[in-house]
Protein backbone atom coordinates (compact mmCIF):
# COMPACT_ATOMS: atom_id res chain seq x y z
CA UNK A 1 0.00 0.00 0.00
CA UNK A 2 3.38 2.01 -0.39
CA UNK A 3 2.36 5.40 -2.35
CA UNK A 4 -0.64 3.82 -3.93
CA UNK A 5 -2.41 5.90 -7.10
CA UNK A 6 -6.18 5.97 -6.03
CA UNK A 7 -8.82 6.89 -8.80
CA UNK A 8 -12.47 7.79 -6.81
CA UNK A 9 -14.91 8.09 -9.47
CA UNK A 10 -17.84 9.48 -7.24
CA UNK A 11 -16.04 11.64 -4.76
CA UNK A 12 -18.72 14.67 -4.17
CA UNK A 13 -20.77 12.05 -3.09
CA UNK A 14 -21.83 11.24 0.60
CA UNK A 15 -19.81 7.94 0.62
CA UNK A 16 -17.29 8.95 -2.09
CA UNK A 17 -16.14 11.86 -0.05
CA UNK A 18 -16.30 10.07 3.13
CA UNK A 19 -14.46 7.57 1.37
CA UNK A 20 -11.80 9.93 0.29
CA UNK A 21 -11.26 11.60 3.38
CA UNK A 22 -10.27 8.20 5.06
CA UNK A 23 -7.84 7.71 1.75
CA UNK A 24 -6.33 11.09 2.25
CA UNK A 25 -5.03 9.38 6.19
CA UNK A 26 -3.01 6.98 4.28
CA UNK A 27 -0.29 6.70 2.42
CA UNK A 28 -2.04 7.60 -1.16
CA UNK A 29 -1.90 9.62 -4.44
CA UNK A 30 -5.86 11.13 -4.91
CA UNK A 31 -7.47 11.26 -8.20
CA UNK A 32 -10.87 12.49 -7.44
CA UNK A 33 -13.41 12.58 -9.83
CA UNK A 34 -16.86 14.15 -9.93
CA UNK A 35 -19.09 16.29 -11.85
CA UNK A 36 -19.65 19.55 -9.86
CA UNK A 37 -16.29 21.21 -9.97
CA UNK A 38 -16.70 23.59 -7.09
CA UNK A 39 -18.23 20.28 -4.74
CA UNK A 40 -14.62 19.12 -5.82
CA UNK A 41 -12.64 22.49 -4.60
CA UNK A 42 -14.48 22.27 -1.11
CA UNK A 43 -12.83 19.07 -0.77
CA UNK A 44 -9.55 19.58 -2.17
CA UNK A 45 -9.31 22.46 0.44
CA UNK A 46 -11.11 20.42 3.33
CA UNK A 47 -8.39 17.83 3.39
CA UNK A 48 -5.32 20.28 2.63
CA UNK A 49 -6.32 22.12 6.18
CA UNK A 50 -5.40 18.84 7.90
CA UNK A 51 -2.43 16.98 5.56
CA UNK A 52 -0.59 18.22 2.74
CA UNK A 53 -1.79 16.12 -0.01
CA UNK A 54 -1.31 16.46 -3.89
CA UNK A 55 -4.63 16.25 -5.09
CA UNK A 56 -5.74 15.53 -8.68
CA UNK A 57 -9.08 16.91 -9.58
CA UNK A 58 -11.16 15.87 -12.68
CA UNK A 59 -14.54 17.46 -13.61
CA UNK A 60 -16.40 15.57 -15.91
CA UNK A 61 -19.58 13.50 -17.38
CA UNK A 62 -19.08 10.03 -17.10
CA UNK A 63 -22.20 10.19 -19.43
CA UNK A 64 -18.99 10.87 -22.41
CA UNK A 65 -17.14 8.31 -23.21
CA UNK A 66 -14.19 10.49 -24.90
CA UNK A 67 -14.17 11.93 -21.26
CA UNK A 68 -13.14 8.33 -19.65
CA UNK A 69 -10.92 7.40 -22.47
CA UNK A 70 -9.08 10.32 -22.10
CA UNK A 71 -8.51 10.25 -18.57
CA UNK A 72 -7.01 7.54 -19.01
CA UNK A 73 -4.61 8.09 -21.17
CA UNK A 74 -3.63 11.04 -18.74
CA UNK A 75 -3.47 8.90 -15.99
CA UNK A 76 -0.79 6.63 -17.72
CA UNK A 77 0.95 9.84 -19.32
CA UNK A 78 1.16 10.89 -15.49
CA UNK A 79 1.79 8.09 -13.18
CA UNK A 80 2.44 5.25 -15.46
CA UNK A 81 -0.21 2.70 -13.45
CA UNK A 82 -3.40 3.10 -11.21
CA UNK A 83 -3.18 0.55 -7.99
CA UNK A 84 -6.82 1.73 -6.80
CA UNK A 85 -10.07 2.23 -8.67
CA UNK A 86 -13.58 2.87 -6.41
CA UNK A 87 -16.59 3.76 -8.31
CA UNK A 88 -18.97 4.92 -5.95
CA UNK A 89 -21.22 6.78 -9.00
CA UNK A 90 -24.79 5.97 -9.56
CA UNK A 91 -27.56 7.25 -10.55
CA UNK A 92 -31.43 6.56 -9.39
CA UNK A 93 -34.69 8.71 -9.80
CA UNK A 94 -37.34 8.18 -7.41
CA UNK A 95 -39.11 4.81 -6.42
CA UNK A 96 -41.75 3.91 -9.04
CA UNK A 97 -43.43 1.46 -11.09
CA UNK A 98 -41.59 0.31 -14.13
CA UNK A 99 -44.04 2.26 -16.52
CA UNK A 100 -43.67 5.36 -14.64
CA UNK A 101 -39.96 5.76 -15.31
CA UNK A 102 -39.87 8.48 -18.32
CA UNK A 103 -37.24 7.65 -21.21
CA UNK A 104 -35.52 10.63 -20.19
CA UNK A 105 -34.35 8.78 -16.50
CA UNK A 106 -34.43 5.39 -17.89
CA UNK A 107 -31.53 6.16 -20.72
CA UNK A 108 -29.51 8.14 -17.43
CA UNK A 109 -29.83 5.10 -15.23
CA UNK A 110 -28.66 3.11 -18.03
CA UNK A 111 -25.87 5.62 -18.77
CA UNK A 112 -24.57 6.39 -15.28
CA UNK A 113 -24.97 3.11 -13.67
CA UNK A 114 -24.14 0.29 -16.64
CA UNK A 115 -22.51 1.84 -19.35
CA UNK A 116 -20.03 3.99 -17.60
CA UNK A 117 -19.17 1.15 -15.62
CA UNK A 118 -18.28 -0.63 -18.61
CA UNK A 119 -16.46 1.96 -20.18
CA UNK A 120 -14.67 2.74 -16.66
CA UNK A 121 -13.79 -1.22 -17.15
CA UNK A 122 -12.56 -1.16 -20.38
CA UNK A 123 -10.40 2.02 -19.93
CA UNK A 124 -8.73 1.33 -16.47
CA UNK A 125 -7.90 -2.34 -16.99
CA UNK A 126 -4.35 -1.80 -18.47
CA UNK A 127 -3.66 0.40 -15.93
CA UNK A 128 -4.46 -1.21 -13.16
CA UNK A 129 -2.80 -4.73 -14.54
CA UNK A 130 0.45 -2.74 -14.27
CA UNK A 131 0.10 -2.21 -10.81
CA UNK A 132 1.64 -5.21 -8.76
CA UNK A 133 -1.77 -5.01 -7.00
CA UNK A 134 -4.66 -3.49 -8.78
CA UNK A 135 -7.79 -3.20 -7.28
CA UNK A 136 -10.95 -2.47 -8.43
CA UNK A 137 -14.20 -1.69 -6.52
CA UNK A 138 -17.66 -0.02 -7.32
CA UNK A 139 -20.43 0.12 -4.92
CA UNK A 140 -24.01 -1.85 -5.32
CA UNK A 141 -27.00 -2.27 -3.27
CA UNK A 142 -27.78 -5.64 -2.72
CA UNK A 143 -30.62 -5.37 -0.77
CA UNK A 144 -33.68 -4.73 -2.39
CA UNK A 145 -33.43 -7.11 -4.94
CA UNK A 146 -36.87 -8.18 -6.58
CA UNK A 147 -38.61 -5.49 -4.44
CA UNK A 148 -41.24 -3.68 -6.42
CA UNK A 149 -40.60 -0.03 -7.14
CA UNK A 150 -36.81 -0.64 -7.20
CA UNK A 151 -36.24 -1.48 -10.87
CA UNK A 152 -33.72 0.82 -11.68
CA UNK A 153 -32.10 0.03 -8.60
CA UNK A 154 -32.31 -3.86 -9.57
CA UNK A 155 -31.50 -3.80 -13.01
CA UNK A 156 -28.17 -1.24 -12.75
CA UNK A 157 -26.95 -3.33 -9.69
CA UNK A 158 -27.82 -6.43 -11.49
CA UNK A 159 -26.09 -5.37 -14.32
CA UNK A 160 -23.16 -3.98 -12.36
CA UNK A 161 -22.76 -7.11 -10.42
CA UNK A 162 -22.36 -9.10 -13.95
CA UNK A 163 -19.92 -6.93 -15.40
CA UNK A 164 -17.28 -7.61 -12.09
CA UNK A 165 -18.01 -10.85 -11.89
CA UNK A 166 -17.18 -11.65 -15.17
CA UNK A 167 -14.30 -9.73 -15.18
CA UNK A 168 -12.92 -11.12 -12.18
CA UNK A 169 -13.36 -14.20 -13.92
CA UNK A 170 -11.25 -13.36 -16.02
CA UNK A 171 -8.78 -12.05 -14.29
CA UNK A 172 -8.40 -14.83 -11.68
CA UNK A 173 -4.81 -15.94 -13.01
CA UNK A 174 -3.32 -12.36 -12.59
CA UNK A 175 -2.75 -9.52 -9.56
CA UNK A 176 -6.05 -7.13 -10.49
CA UNK A 177 -8.87 -7.96 -8.01
CA UNK A 178 -12.35 -6.60 -8.40
CA UNK A 179 -15.01 -6.14 -6.49
CA UNK A 180 -18.93 -4.90 -6.54
CA UNK A 181 -18.68 -3.78 -3.07
CA UNK A 182 -22.29 -3.13 -0.97
CA UNK A 183 -21.65 -0.83 1.95
CA UNK A 184 -24.76 -1.33 3.32
CA UNK A 185 -27.41 0.72 4.37
CA UNK A 186 -26.41 4.44 5.26
CA UNK A 187 -27.50 7.78 5.54
CA UNK A 188 -27.51 10.19 2.57
CA UNK A 189 -29.58 12.51 0.96
CA UNK A 190 -30.70 9.57 -1.59
CA UNK A 191 -31.60 7.80 1.11
CA UNK A 192 -33.33 10.86 2.81
CA UNK A 193 -35.30 11.28 -0.70
CA UNK A 194 -36.11 7.32 -1.08
CA UNK A 195 -37.38 7.21 2.68
CA UNK A 196 -38.22 10.11 4.13
CA UNK A 197 -39.82 8.92 7.41
CA UNK A 198 -37.05 6.92 8.18
CA UNK A 199 -35.26 7.32 11.68
CA UNK A 200 -31.95 8.64 10.66
CA UNK A 201 -30.31 7.51 14.03
CA UNK A 202 -30.99 3.47 13.48
CA UNK A 203 -28.60 3.35 10.54
CA UNK A 204 -25.17 3.66 10.27
CA UNK A 205 -23.62 6.94 8.94
CA UNK A 206 -21.62 7.35 5.37
CA UNK A 207 -18.55 7.97 7.96
CA UNK A 208 -18.93 4.74 9.25
CA UNK A 209 -19.40 2.70 5.74
CA UNK A 210 -16.16 4.31 4.48
CA UNK A 211 -14.59 3.01 7.71
CA UNK A 212 -15.98 -0.57 7.15
CA UNK A 213 -14.81 -0.17 3.45
CA UNK A 214 -11.06 0.93 4.21
CA UNK A 215 -10.90 -1.86 6.47
CA UNK A 216 -11.80 -3.88 4.16
CA UNK A 217 -9.43 -2.72 1.54
CA UNK A 218 -6.55 -2.51 4.00
CA UNK A 219 -7.15 -6.17 4.77
CA UNK A 220 -7.17 -7.98 1.19
CA UNK A 221 -4.59 -5.72 0.07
Amino acid sequence: MNNNIALIFGATGQLGREITNELSKLNTTLILVGKNQEKLKQINEDIKNNLKKNITLVSTDLSHTRSIEKLGNEIFKRFGKLDVLINCTSFFPKLSPINHITPKDFNKIVNINIIASWNIIRSFDPLLKLSKQGRAYFMICKKYKKKPYFSSYNLANSAIETLISTWQEENNKSNLKVEAYDPGIFASPLRSQTFPGENKNKIMTANKAAKIFIKNYKNNY
